[in-house]
């Protein structure tokens, strides 16, 4: 047995502020490839990249809010196929309706696509064709914000490319790019293209380019199948691109979708990039120029450019190959490696915490059966701190409101911190509450027999993600194994914590982006994935707590500076101007009953708000609006908007056979609302068609369409159902903004904004049912 040796008070403190000092400048260290680049300003070399002139046509593009079907939406048009004509372009709008009908509901629309090709050197000659490189981004917002990062941000970028590709060589491939409409109505622009623009077939690579957030690193968080080609040219081109595999798996798995997946649908390989960081300005009125971080900006034309370059040049006809795992690391780059190489890895990790289990044993520091119970407590443990998270943050959303509103709070960051002292701080609690059943070197080796499984399952599920097990667990052995080995003879508290902490290195540098990214990607409102991520980490590091807790680190040290955490979010909860709250407010009018009403889905009725429910206590069903299943708001009576019409239901034919009933129909608004709705109530609707083609074919209780950009133009739809039935079709359009026409409408106060749009949003609308016996 080793000699345990005594320490000073002093140096106890010594060492263990030393290991969390060097623990807190790797998670800093693996934070720095979060680093932008300075905005160039408009006197940048012309050859350059300028966020500066960019922001030129930004200012322009995300003016205000120019929704799929609305003026300011062909305005922006109008903008863009200008610039590109200046740029000696000749631009091309594609026309057409597109269609979204992979989920739950659909929608269709009548958009307009600004597509442009710049020929490239080897077709200027009249060389064999070679695939064409296609960079995209979508030109509409929402309604209820400007879009200036999402996707204004994209588009200028694309602008400003263009310009500096002008004054150099001309590229070896044909340049197609393609500003896509409607993407925020159900990816309806990239649909139309893919389906019927014969440039979609030609195109070898897409480069496409959303925004989630404001600010922060632009993420490759997405590629095409057989990707290790275009992994290897990304890596080589741009060494220090924040990328990871692990971000790839996790969004696959997710119900979100880009324009990418119109051209993945089709068999085009490419590459999505995303800013993802201050969501809390998503699709709202506080996603402004004046929010963008302009040296998001300048980092995302920097890739642009370069890849544009990089892709333009060199043969696209062939880029599959086998998918690699890759991340990227601070100073060295983005590592990648095959997926072949992953169950070897596996493996050879797998023997070593064999081996050093047996090592463990032999040295009297694990006992065999106490390990095999401390997997599924520590287990048990990670579930009750990701768990303690979520209950955490619920208090903290009751204690404000406001941020089960925003979703994402603007000091959201005080709340992580609070987590991950939380989190390490309960659970060197746990580990002394258990310490009378389990050693900590038993419950840590618990913690790795977990990361273990979790690496077995990721080598078969989700090979991308496997690189954040295997490595920080390999590391860990190795220092294990040095430990065990060297039971016997003298280890030094110096050198015993010194080798954790190198063993703990890759964990801290691979997780602390990692954390931070789910945190902001998921929101804290799903903190119980946070604290189990957390919980992992701590579990690996179960042998230096154990080390630091006999120096000077108690659970209330994390604790307390969890709680000061809290309290500084607490603290830092105003909201004013700069940091303003949502509010909902919309009008609506039944034509049957000719009620028209106000309707908010706030969850708690605010000063301003209340002028418009001044006798309202409850909530409660607006069967008018949304049907005699619809959930309920604050609602209360409103005067006739004066000329407000209905849309318009004109049955063509309704007939049984076998069984099954057909109606046929057609629907338009007579006021050229941007959007309205057909939803089907009391029927399950069998199979439908959308002017003449098919568009769904399994049976769906719930089903509802949404078109967007009709302006006037029928629409006609059948459905299929069960004859015998009585059902409801429910007609219902919007326009975008409060009623003006001889009603009062109260200007929001500062501080206060509309919500996201869908039943958020601020609209006019106007409801026609038609029932079928």
């Amino acid at each position: 047995m080793a000699t345990q040796t005594t320490l000073s008070p002093k140096v106890n403190w010594a060492l263990g502020s030393c290991a969390i000092l060097v623990l807190l400048l790797l998670a800093v260290l693996g934070l720095s490839a979060a680093r932008l680049p300075a905005p160039q300003p408009a006197s940048a070399p012309s050859d350059a990249f300028s966020a500066a002139r960019a922001m030129d046509h930004l200012r322009q593009i995300a003016h205000e809010p120019h929704a799929v079907g609305t003026a300011a939406n062909a305005r922006v048009r109008a903008y863009l196929i200008e610039r590109l004509q200046a740029l000696g372009l000749q631009p091309e709008v594609q026309t057409g309706m597109g269609r979204m009908n992979n989920r739950p509901w659909g929608a269709v629309g009548i958009v307009n696509n600004i597509v442009v090709r710049v020929p490239g050197a080897s077709s200027a000659a009249g060389g064999p064709p070679r695939k064409a490189l296609l960079l995209a981004a979508h030109y509409d917002s929402v309604p209820t914000g400007p879009g200036a990062a999402d996707d204004g941000a994209s588009v200028a970028a694309i602008l400003e490319t263009l310009r500096a590709l002008q004054t150099g060589a001309r590229l070896q491939n044909d340049l197609i790019v393609l500003f896509t409409d409607g993407e925020e109505a159900g990816l309806l622009g990239s649909d139309l293209f893919v389906k019927s623009h014969p440039w979609a077939k030609e195109a070898g690579l897409v480069l496409n380019f959303e925004y989630r957030g404001n600010s922060g690193p632009m993420l490759m968080f997405e590629t095409s199948p057989g990707n290790g080609k275009l992994v290897t040219a990304l890596a080589q081109s741009l060494p220090q691109q924040v990328a990871s595999s692990m971000l790839y798996e996790l969004y696959k798995v997710m119900p979100n979708d880009t324009d990418m997946s119109s051209f993945k649908r089709i068999g085009v390989p490419g590459l999505n990039f995303a800013a993802i960081e201050k969501p809390v300005s998503y699709h709202l009125q506080t996603d402004s120029i004046d929010n963008l971080n302009q040296a998001t900006l300048q980092q995302q034309g920097e890739i642009m450019l370069t890849l544009t370059r990089q892709f333009g040049n060199r043969p696209l006809e062939d880029l599959s190959a086998t998918d690699r795992v890759y991340f990227d690391l601070p100073g060295i780059g983005l590592v990648h490696y095959t997926t072949t190489a992953v169950i070897p890895l596996m493996l050879v990790t797998a023997a070593a915490l064999c081996a050093v289990a047996v090592l463990g044993i032999k040295g009297g520091m694990l006992r065999p059966l106490r390990v095999l119970l401390a997997m599924p407590l520590f287990l048990l443990m990670a579930v009750l701190l990701g768990v303690g998270c979520q209950l955490i943050w619920g208090g903290v959303s009751l204690l404000h409101p406001e941020y089960g509103v925003l979703g994402d709070p603007y000091n959201s960051q005080w709340y992580l911190l609070a987590f991950v002292a939380l989190v390490i701080g309960a659970y060197i609690a746990m580990k002394a509450g258990v310490a009378r059943w389990l050693r900590p070197m038993e419950l840590g080796f618990g913690a790795l027999v977990l990361w273990l499984l979790l690496l077995l399952i990721t080598s078969f599920a989700m090979p991308g993600v496997t690189f954040m097990f295997g490595w920080p667990l390999l590391a860990m052995l190795g220092v294990l194994a040095v430990l065990f080995s060297r039971r016997g003879s003298a280890v030094t508290a110096g050198t015993r914590t010194a080798l954790l902490v190198l063993g703990l290195a890759p964990a801290v540098i691979l997780f602390a982006p990692v954390v931070r990214n789910l945190y902001i990607g998921l929101s804290p409102q799903m903190s119980v994935v946070t604290g189990l991520v957390l919980a992992l980490v701590a579990g690996l590091m179960t042998p230096l707590l154990t080390v630091l807790t006999r120096r000077f680190l108690l659970p209330a040290v994390p604790l307390a500076a969890g709680a000061v955490f809290l309290i500084a979010g607490s603290m830092t909860a105003q909201i004013d101007a700069a940091h303003p709250n949502t509010s909902n407010l919309f009008y609506a009018w039944d034509s049957a009953s000719g009620k028209a009403f106000w309707i908010s889905r706030d969850q708690q009725l605010g000063g301003w708000s209340k002028h418009y429910f001044p006798t309202v206590s409850d909530k409660q069903q607006v069967p008018e609006v949304f049907g005699v299943n619809s959930r309920k708001y604050w609602v209360s009576p409103a005067p006739r908007m004066p000329g407000l019409e209905a849309p318009q239901i004109a049955v063509l034919s309704d007939t049984s056979k076998d069984g099954v009933r057909e109606v046929r129909f057609k629907v338009r608004t007579l006021r050229q609302a941007p959007v309205f709705s057909v939803k089907v109530e009391g029927a399950e609707v069998l199979a439908s068609r959308v002017d003449g083609q098919p568009f769904t074919q399994k049976p769906n209780p719930l089903w509802l369409l949404e078109a967007y950009g009709m302006e006037q133009r029928e629409l006609e739809v059948a459905l299929q159902v069960k004859a015998g039935k009585p059902f409801n079709i429910r007609v219902n359009d919007e326009t975008y903004g409060l009623p003006h026409n001889g009603i009062t409408v109260m200007p929001r106060p500062a501080g206060l904004i509309q919500s996201i749009y869908g039943t958020n949003g601020d609209t006019v609308r106007a409801v026609r049912v038609k029932s079928f016996s």
